[in-house]
C-alpha cells in the first residue's frame, strides 16, 4: 500500500511538470516579433519631400522636412492585456516610417496607445529620466538629428517639425518659405486606437497605419506663417489636430489575412525574392537605422548586400510604397 501511495505521488508530480513544461512550451510558441509601420500620406497619396501636394485649404505646398516623436507606445490585445513597449521612443521621418517594437506574447491585438511627442521624464526642461543630448549615441532617436530636434536643454525636444514652402499668391506655385517647429513640454498628445493586426507570418504580426500629413496640417497658414519655433499659438493648435482630424488612422487594407504568397529570404550576404513585382526594400539595424536599400528588378531575383556581417531588419514595400513583409535577418559574409 505504502509503495502504492507513493508511486500515485511521483505520477502526480510527473503530470504537474508536464503541465508546467507543456505551459512553457505553449508561450514560447506564441511569442510574436511585432513591427509597426506608419506611412506618411497626403491627400490619398504616398507622401514624400519636395513634391507639390494640394492642401485641404486648396493651397499648393511643397515640403523639404517633416519628422515627429512617437513614444511610450502600449499595446492592449487578448481580452485587455497590456504590453509597453520598449524602447519607448521612436523618430519618424518621410525614409523611415517601420519599426521593430519587439517579440511579444501576442496573439489578437486590440488597440494602440501612443504618444505624440518626447515624453516629459526624457525632456530636457525638467525630467527626472533628462540627460545631456550628447550622452546619447549617434544612432539614438534623441541624440542630434538633421534637421534638428532639439532647441537646447532650456527648451527641450521639438515634438514635430515642419517646413516648406507655400502658394503665397494663388499662382499654384509653393514660394513662401514656412516651419513649424513643436516645442514645449504639455504639448505631446495621447492617441488610442482600435487596431487590427495582420499576421504576416506565425511567428510575425505587423500593425500598418497611416498618417494624414494633410489632416495634421489642417487650419494652418502655411502661405503666411513664416517661422514658429515655440510652444504657443499655432504651435499648440498643430498639435491638437492629432486629437481633432483623423491624423493617424489605419488603412482598409489592414487585414488578418496570413496568405502572403510574395517571399524573400536572405542567404549569405545576398537578398533574394519570389512573387514581387514593382517592389523596393530597406534594411535597418537593430537600433532601427536605415544601413541600406535597393529596388526589387524582377518578380524574382537577387541583390547583393554590402553590409557587415549580424543581425538586420528587412522591410518590403510595393509601388505605393506599403510595406508589405518584414522580418529579422542575419547577414553572413563567407
Amino acid at each position: 500500500m505504502k509503495y502504492f501511495i507513493s508511486l500515485k505521488k511521483t505520477n502526480m508530480k510527473n503530470y504537474i511538470l508536464f503541465l508546467l513544461f507543456s505551459n512553457v512550451l505553449g508561450n514560447l510558441s506564441a511569442q510574436k516579433d511585432i513591427f509597426i509601420h506608419i506611412n506618411p500620406t497626403f491627400g490619398n497619396q504616398a507622401f514624400a519631400l519636395n513634391t507639390v501636394y494640394t492642401g485641404v485649404d486648396g493651397v499648393t505646398v511643397n515640403f523639404d522636412h517633416f519628422n515627429y516623436y512617437l513614444s511610450d507606445i502600449v499595446l492592449f490585445h487578448d481580452g485587455g492585456i497590456q504590453t509597453n513597449v520598449n524602447p519607448s521612443v521612436h523618430l519618424f521621418t518621410p525614409d523611415q516610417f517601420g519599426f521593430y517594437l519587439g517579440n511579444y506574447n501576442i496573439q489578437d491585438l486590440e488597440s494602440i496607445r501612443f504618444m505624440v511627442g518626447v515624453p516629459s521624464r526624457l525632456n530636457t526642461q525638467s525630467g527626472a529620466e533628462a540627460v545631456d543630448i550628447s550622452s546619447y549615441p549617434d544612432t539614438h532617436p534623441l541624440s542630434f538629428q538633421n534637421p534638428t530636434m532639439y532647441w537646447g536643454w532650456q527648451f527641450g525636444y521639438m515634438h514635430m517639425i515642419v517646413g516648406g514652402e507655400a502658394d503665397s499668391n494663388n499662382d499654384q506655385l509653393p514660394d513662401a518659405y514656412f516651419e513649424m517647429h513643436n516645442l514645449g513640454d504639455h504639448n505631446q498628445r495621447t492617441i488610442q486606437m482600435p487596431v487590427i493586426e495582420t499576421n504576416t507570418t506565425a511567428g510575425q504580426m505587423d500593425i500598418y497605419l497611416a498618417c494624414q500629413v494633410d489632416q495634421w496640417l489642417r487650419n494652418m497658414p502655411l502661405s503666411s506663417v513664416g517661422v514658429l519655433h515655440d510652444q504657443t499659438g499655432l504651435n499648440d493648435s498643430i498639435m491638437s489636430n492629432v486629437l481633432t482630424y483623423p491624423v493617424f488612422m489605419q488603412p482598409l487594407t489592414a487585414s488578418l489575412n496570413t496568405n502572403v504568397t510574395p517571399e524573400f529570404w536572405v542567404d549569405g550576404s545576398t537578398i533574394h525574392w519570389k512573387e514581387l513585382e514593382h517592389a523596393y526594400f530597406k534594411v535597418f539595424d537593430l537600433s532601427g537605422r536605415l544601413v541600406s536599400s535597393g529596388v526589387m528588378n524582377g518578380v524574382s531575383g537577387k541583390h547583393s548586400l554590402d553590409l557587415n556581417s549580424g543581425n538586420y531588419f528587412v522591410t518590403v514595400f510595393d509601388s505605393t510604397h506599403q510595406a508589405i513583409l518584414s522580418k529579422q535577418c542575419i547577414i553572413l559574409h563567407p
